[in-house]
């Protein structure tokens, strides 16, 4: 009984934490988009560009940019032509393997990708400065353990057991035979 009281009713510690993570989440993170007419999305896309082509200035394919963001190459085909059509991104021929396209920023999409992030270290400097340098070094080190738990992390709860189950593996509902 006491299991499905606790299903239902997380203890305290645990029902701070959701509430607050909640909170996080709702906060109108779309509406702080530093890149004018771009989503959330391309925004991030911009991003991710922008620190390949640091180490790589031909450019970046299109399916290591899809691998850099973990979607489906025709996500990021969509994304690069919305982009490329917004005059962000430019593609071109790769050099070394004529069959292949590197995609690079146009001078706009460095040029805005650049204020997006003196915005971004604008707020987080505003942040740390709020919260203390103590502070904001204990949120950083909170954070990064979160993260770390999180991608532990092999499974989904099984709701039956409340317990951690890895992918494809079932808690057994009978003893196996022999034990």
């Amino acid at each position: 009984m006491q299991d499905d009281y606790d299903h239902v009713h997380p203890p305290p510690a645990a029902h701070e934490l959701i509430r607050s993570l909640r909170q996080l989440r709702q906060l109108p993170w779309n509406s702080r988009n530093p890149i004018e007419n771009c989503t959330p999305s391309e925004t991030m896309t911009l991003f991710c560009i922008r620190r390949a082509t640091t180490d790589n200035p031909a450019g970046v394919k299109a399916s290591e940019l899809g691998s850099m963001l973990n979607v489906a190459s025709p996500t990021i085909t969509q994304s690069v032509n919305l982009l490329v059509a917004k005059g962000l991104l430019q593609r071109s021929a790769d050099p070394s393997d004529r069959r292949a396209v590197r995609i690079t920023l146009t001078e706009e999409g460095a040029r805005l990708t650049g204020l997006a992030q003196e915005a971004m270290q604008a707020r987080m400097k505003a942040l740390a400065s709020h919260l203390g340098s103590e502070r904001a070094h204990l949120l950083v080190e909170l954070l990064d353990e979160v993260t770390t738990f999180f991608q532990s992390m092999d499974g989904e709860p099984d709701p039956r057991s409340g317990t951690w189950c890895r992918p494809g593996w079932n808690s057994p509902t009978t003893p196996k035979e022999g034990e």
